[in-house]
């Protein structure tokens, strides 16, 4: 057949490739066009994919291939047959009869793997002399037929979504998918108004019991699917939403009277005609108002024809739902019946080669005209040419599908789907989002799931919270008691059996009790009664790892909450109920739904695993908000070698970086209250600076590492004693009495042993803080080394010279001025109230040793494997509380500290810090130096010097960790890096740490990514 081009380098053309070239689109560029379309209102637009069917090239097209076929083979065309993917030769065998022999127009796979469709798909067009219409029936994508696909949520939950924009989204990633798997159409949308909730075959497949929300919604998903080339099937004509039987085993009753038939049942295929989308499924249903009791509506020519064709005016491809389904019978051969009511596509035939004979049978007895057979065949072929089969497809790759399916932009489109699921039904005693972190005591009761499921890990990353497990038990009164101690309660459903009501029952009486339904909200009537006083409730309709942490980030102000019910529940919703949430705190997204190309986090782990296997460090966490929401997540290697693995819970020593999360926030909350004027003399708050050459220095001077104190003092000096040890402490060169390798170079005294006076092997109560293992200190350590430090010798000028010294007296003055240690005044008025509950001083009092990341081996003054105890010697013989040092935390935590300052000292239901306060600290630079106040700021003089990639703007603030950390805030590129790693674990001599360059590639690597440009 020299009309089609048999060239394995080329592919289905789509709609956009005949109009002159291929087109592809990045997501973020996507989602703006989406809001375009959304103003001028998807009602107006029409399907692209007939575009062509009256054009002269697809007549000579159609007319050239219909020549070449005999009678059987242009009734074969008419039908599409049935292939389990999944049966190995046999399958093959199938589908050789089908193609080979019958010459069937297209076959449809029932359940098997992504592999067994590519392989068959590849098979069967290479067999067919015309190409097949591949089809699919994935009302919920293609993993609703192929394993390992990505799964969407259900329709019934999609209802719940108010902006159809997003349907269109959805139908463009299923058109691609599609297209991976060599599919041209799609059984799809379900355009039933689910009516009756105790229908047992449409139920959650349908977006719901509005007709107007079903047909906008049915409506937008269709002309995303056939835009990009994919033909729209809408189904179960005329409406199958109000049955109460399954049309796979019998034939169900559709009583509803012509007006509501026009109002509810027909209004959503309405509007899809009106779109000119394509195709249309007719239900085995009966319609006593539309034709005779007992007639299935397929096999109906007054509503396959009359009805559907002549009233409504649809033009595209009608199907039959399955003609293996018991709902289809009747006296006659299937297939005659279903041409003669005016069926283009005879879907699923019981027995295509009998089937064909019965309908050249019922064209010889004049039942069926042949020119109906010839109109329809070229109908059939005419849409073949505007699904690209004009041109033969090109095998699929099958070693790429899988990867190439569940591409980022699936998770992406998935994950905003499921954002826009979430609905609070219930908001009336103001508990969403979940507010007064600082106070609140929070429960997590997983009924019916494990305690570790991505609803708990996410919530988890929001505050801190109590997880508990019913194990499919109810609960124990020990545990209700300790729930019930609790200010608020979520319960997680996601199950409807016995124990999960009875649990549910249980929590009723809880004053803060939020419910979190993961299942269809029919099921929800089950747990009337537990909730029927509650004040809150939210419903996701469905249970994926997509909707948990959507339901996690609605609970707490991650996303704008904006779902409606879809259907009523009798006492408990109506339909279009719901409430607004404002997006309050951090959320969770891919990068491309930020604009940054989707390879970014590809490009990450592999920069890691080449450090990790380099041995740059043992683990670390990579962080990266971008737009208020974490769009890269990574966790790597281990906490210390042979250690566990990282996880986002994972604490890190923050080292330097402690200036700025722990002292700085500090002492900006002492300046918020107008405790003290960065100009002013210091010595006026700290009164040992009131001393010749230190008189001048004020807050601003230290927080710019202007105030000519030295950089630091020198811990080995203080802290050993001198009783233990002649000559000098530490050489350069190993010798008889030096042979104490110290890390960072030199060796120390052999015999040197610490101060006795200021510091204890064992607890006591003048030493009552342990600064390592087996070594305490108390105040007169901490008094010795703030002594020393306010008696520092000044340097000859007040220049840039960077000093731990600097915040080590900040912290103390900000507890002077407060009169709160440090610790509690940080922790109660900066982490707390954002749920940065990780960061913490002393972490050992609070944490598993295991969860700690390990730093260095101090072989000299503390001689041990640093963990959970401060890395700095000055912060750690400080108590483990110190201006410069002692800070831990996660990555998480770090990240919602930046936020705050991006959204100008708010986060959550907390104003943290004034607007005025965040802005003239984040934006202010030292006229000598790259400094800003108190933070580290990108060196735009001396690029090579700065410690920031090139790319950052000038307005980037953040600082750095000597143990391998690092955050960046950059205000104009909305984006927060954060980078947390251990590179001192075991020594801080790590030349592939240094080699690397690890944190500036990174960040030059983001800036990239957001400057991605896709071709269109």
């Amino acid at each position: 057949m020299k009309h089609i081009t048999n060239n394995p380098e080329t592919s289905p053309a789509t709609p956009e490739e005949k109009a002159g070239g291929r087109t592809t689109m990045n997501l973020s560029l996507f989602l703006l066009v989406l809001s375009v379309l959304t103003n001028m209102s998807l009602s107006a637009q029409k399907s692209t994919l007939s575009l062509d069917i009256d054009s002269p090239e697809c007549r000579a097209w159609v007319d050239s291939v219909y020549n070449t076929l005999g009678a059987d083979q242009r009734i074969a065309q008419l039908m599409v047959a049935n292939v389990a993917p999944n049966q190995g030769q046999a399958s093959r065998n199938a589908i050789n009869n089908y193609v080979g022999k019958l010459h069937v127009g297209g076959l449809l796979f029932s359940k098997g793997s992504i592999d067994d469709f590519v392989s068959l798909t590849n098979y069967a067009q290479s067999l067919s002399d015309v190409p097949l219409m591949m089809t699919l029936d994935g009302e919920w994508g293609p993993a609703m037929r192929v394993q390992g696909a990505t799964r969407f949520p259900y329709n019934m939950g999609l209802g719940a979504i108010q902006d159809p924009s997003l349907l269109y989204m959805y139908g463009k990633e299923t058109a691609r998918e599609c297209h991976v798997l060599g599919v041209q159409v799609n059984f799809a949308p379900v355009l039933d108004v689910n009516s009756n909730p105790a229908n047992p075959v449409i139920g959650y497949r349908s977006f719901g019991e509005d007709p107007e929300r079903v047909a906008q919604l049915g409506r937008a998903y269709s002309l995303g699917l056939e835009d990009n080339g994919v033909m729209a099937v809408g189904k179960h004509f005329p409406g199958h939403g109000d049955t109460d039987s399954d049309s796979h085993k019998t034939l169900p009753t559709v009583n509803h009277d012509m007006a509501t038939l026009n109002d509810v049942d027909l209004l959503p295929f309405e509007y899809f005609i009106k779109a000119g989308c394509s195709g249309i499924m007719v239900g085995h249903l009966s319609v006593p108002a539309l034709d005779k009791p007992g007639l299935p509506s397929s096999m109906s020519y007054k509503i396959t024809t009359g009805l559907l064709q002549d009233r409504l005016g649809f033009h595209g491809l009608v199907f039959t739902d399955g003609l293996g389904m018991k709902g289809a019978a009747v006296s006659e051969n299937l297939c005659v019946a279903a041409l003669m009511a005016g069926n283009d596509i005879l879907l699923n035939p019981v027995n295509p080669a009998n089937d064909i004979q019965a309908v050249r049978n019922a064209i010889e007895a004049g039942k069926i005209k042949m020119s109906e057979i010839e109109r329809r065949c070229k109908k059939v072929l005419a849409y073949k040419y505007a699904l690209g089969l004009d041109r033969r497809p090109q095998p699929i790759d099958i070693n790429t599908a899988a990867k190439r399916l569940n591409a980022p932009e699936a998770a992406t489109v998935n994950q905003q789907l499921s954002n826009a699921c979430a609905t609070v039904v219930r908001n009336d005693a103001k508990l969403l989002p979940i507010g007064d972190l600082a106070d609140n005591r929070i429960a997590l009761v997983n009924i019916g799931a494990p305690a570790d499921n991505d609803f708990a890990k996410y919530c988890r990353r929001y505050a801190d919270i109590d997880v508990y497990n019913t194990d499919g038990q109810t609960l124990s009164a020990a545990a209700r008691d300790k729930i019930a101690r609790h200010r608020t309660v979520i319960a997680a459903v996601y199950k409807d059996d016995q124990n999960a009501r009875a649990t549910l029952a249980q929590l009723k009486d809880c004053a803060g009790l939020v419910p979190v339904f993961f299942i269809n909200p029919y099921k929800m009537a089950k747990f009337r009664e537990s909730i029927a006083t509650a004040k809150t409730l939210v419903t996701l309709y469905d249970n994926t790892p997509y909707l948990q942490k959507a339901g996690a980030m609605a609970v707490f102000g991650g996303i704008d909450v904006t779902g409606r019910m879809p259907v009523n529940i009798g006492g408990i919703a109506r339909l279009g109920e719901g409430v607004d949430l404002r997006k309050t705190r951090l959320g969770f997204a891919s990068p491309d739904a930020k604009g940054m190309n989707p390879d970014i986090t590809a490009k990450i782990d592999s920069v890691m695993a080449k450090a990790l296997k380099e041995g740059a460090f043992p683990g670390a966490q990579v962080l990266v908000a971008k737009g208020g929401d974490i769009v890269i997540d990574r966790c790597y290697g281990h906490t210390t070698e042979n250690g566990t693995k990282v996880t986002p819970f994972t604490l890190y020593d923050m080292a330097s970086m402690s200036k700025t999360l722990g002292t700085l926030p500090g002492v900006m909350k002492a300046y918020d209250l107008g405790m003290f004027d960065l100009d002013a003399p210091a010595w006026r708050n700290i009164p040992a600076l009131d001393t010749d050459g230190k008189r001048a220095m004020t807050p601003r001077m230290m927080l710019h590492h202007e105030s000519g104190l030295p950089a630091g003092l020198s811990m080995h000096k203080l802290l050993m004693d001198t009783n233990t040890y002649t000559g000098r402490l530490i050489v350069n060169r190993r010798d008889a009495r030096h042979t104490i390798a110290i890390p960072g170079g030199g060796y120390g005294s052999t015999t040197a042993k610490l101060r006795r006076d200021i510091t204890s092997p064992v607890r006591t109560e003048e030493m009552d803080v342990e600064a390592a293992q087996g070594i305490y200190v108390g105040q007169a350590t901490i008094d010795t080394i703030m002594g020393r430090i306010s008696q520092a010798k000044m340097r000859d000028d007040n220049g840039y010279k960077y000093s731990d010294l600097n915040f080590a007296l900040l912290m103390d003055m900000e507890q002077r001025l407060t009169g709160v240690p440090h610790q509690q005044w940080v922790t109660d008025n900066i982490w707390r109230p954002l749920g940065a509950e990780s960061l913490c001083y002393r972490p050992l009092e609070r944490h598993d040793v295991s969860d700690i990341a390990a730093t260095e081996y101090d072989t000299f003054l503390r001689r041990q494997h640093v963990r959970g105890f401060v890395h700095d010697e000055l912060a750690a013989f400080s108590g483990g509380v110190q201006g410069n040092a002692g800070v831990f935390g996660n990555a998480t935590d770090v990240a919602k500290i930046c936020q705050m300052w991006l959204n100008g000292g708010r986060y959550g239901d907390a104003t943290v810090l004034s607007e005025a306060t965040t802005r003239l600290f984040t934006t202010e630079k030292s006229r000598t130096s790259r400094r800003g106040l108190g933070f580290d700021k990108p060196d735009t003089a001396d690029p090579d010097k700065s410690p920031t990639s090139p790319e950052a703007s000038p307005a980037t603030y953040g600082h750095t960790g000597f143990t391998g950390t690092c955050f960046w805030v950059d205000p104009e590129a909305d984006m927060i890096f954060v980078f947390l790693s251990n590179r001192v674990d075991p020594s801080r001599s790590n030349q592939a740490w240094k080699n690397a360059e690890i944190r500036p590639a990174i960040q030059s690597m983001l800036y990239k990514a957001c400057d991605y440009t896709p071709s269109i």
